[in-house]
């Protein structure tokens, strides 16, 4: 079953030279980065300085077969988790 957390659980990640994770801390478990699928960018909200989200999503599988999606806030760069597939 998809698992979904709109506010995301904390993660810790170690990123490489482009921003990009390149492995993490979920769930209790250590986790590799075999492949980035998709990146992408979010301004929701500019207008509402209170309600304001910027934030960098990556949709990615781990070497162990997982296929989730994080997000590290632009604005307090904090790392989550997002969603995790069947």
């Amino acid at each position: 079953m998809t698992r979904l957390w709109p506010a995301g659980q904390p993660i810790q990640v170690v990123t490489g030279p482009d921003g990009a994770p390149l492995r993490f801390t979920w769930d209790g478990a250590s986790r590799e980065v075999a492949a980035i699928a998709n990146r992408w960018r979010v301004s929701a909200s500019w207008w509402l300085p209170a309600a304001a989200a910027r934030r960098e999503y990556f949709k990615l599988t781990t070497t162990d077969g997982l296929l989730l999606t994080l997000y590290r806030d632009l604005q307090d760069d904090a790392w989550y988790c997002a969603r995790v597939y069947d």
